[in-house]
């Protein structure tokens, strides 16, 4: 891949969310002029359409400054002092599983920064990809990742602090893994432990209380994700994204952790269950019946919202 097709897809990558600012942008005071100053009664589905049009430039706009040149330039400058190697994109997934990974199509990397911490394998880097093959969200979507490689193969396991159902900060919905899959290790409230049926033992041995500790500060910047040999972290912004002083914290976390997790003593538990044909380990369940009931929720309090909206603008509230 040379360095010009690179730039290309690069490009390319945020073309659609500079596009879909400007457009929103531009409808954003249009709508609004034309309902206030134009039309005689106020149309609610034009006021829709602002409303939408504001939400989406907003977003737009977030992914446009989160993942510019400029961020990209910054973990590109690390890589000589880490004595790594910066990619500005690679087609496909990579053969990471994560949930960002899992789902949606059209994966691409881009923006990666591969390095070794005492021969452990790391890589920081970003996933653009959609919805589908036949939808694409109109902001596109972007995930910033660090990926640690683990000595073995371990269980399903997801830590969630939050960061994956975030938006602009603000957690807009609930873990959506089965409860029955959750495992109490110690972080009480902090964060919500899940593990695939099977992986429960593996789960505690790795979870000492020092582990437990780390990922408490770690989970201040990042939800975590064991799959297979894998240990995916996912921030809510690109880890070189921000002011200096917390860029600096996330990548002292990150290698700290790279550390703590070769160290561990889960290995030795780990290797004796290999021998011969290995535990068998279940994927995580997603909670269907409470995923459904949470979207319905959410659809009825916006209908009602809409509904009393139009109702005041009719002037039938009193």
């Amino acid at each position: 891949m040379n360095d010009d097709t690179a730039q290309e897809r690069f490009a390319a990558i945020m073309r659609f969310p500079k596009r879909a600012a400007l457009i929103s942008g531009i409808l954003v005071p249009l709508t609004a002029a034309v309902n206030l100053f134009v039309l005689e009664d106020t149309s609610m589905p034009l006021f829709a359409v602002t409303v939408i049009s504001a939400v989406v430039c907003l977003l737009a706009m977030v992914n446009v400054i989160r993942y510019s040149p400029r961020v990209m330039a910054r973990l590109s400058s690390l890589a000589p002092h880490v004595g790594g190697r910066f990619t500005l994109w690679k087609a496909g997934a990579g053969g990471y599983a994560g949930v960002p990974f899992a789902y949606g199509a059209e994966h691409e990397r881009f923006g990666m920064l591969n390095y070794d911490v005492r021969g452990v394998p790391i890589e920081i880097g970003h996933l653009s990809s959609q919805v589908s093959a036949r939808y694409r969200a109109p902001t596109g979507r972007r995930h910033p990742y660090v990926v640690v490689r683990l000595p073995e193969r371990m269980p399903h396991m997801i830590l969630s602090f939050g960061h994956l159902s975030r938006v602009l900060g603000v957690r807009v919905a609930p873990d959506q893994w089965h409860r029955s899959q959750r495992v109490d290790v110690g972080f009480a409230r902090r964060g919500r432990l899940f593990v695939g049926d099977g992986g429960e033992h593996v789960a505690r041995a790795f979870f000492s209380p020092e582990m437990v500790q780390l990922l408490q500060r770690t989970g201040r910047y990042f939800d975590v994700e064991i799959k297979d040999r894998n240990l995916y972290l996912f921030p809510s912004a690109p880890v070189t994204a921000g002011a200096e002083r917390r860029r600096a914290e996330k990548l002292e976390l990150i290698e700290e952790l790279a550390t703590s997790v070769a160290g561990s003593k889960v290995w030795e538990l780990v290797r004796r269950q290999s021998r011969g044909t290995g535990p068998r380990y279940e994927a995580l369940r997603a909670d269907i019946a409470r995923s459904v009931a949470i979207v319905f929720g959410i659809a009825g309090v916006f209908a009602v919202v809409l509904s009393l909206i139009v109702l005041n603008a009719r002037g039938l509230l009193g």
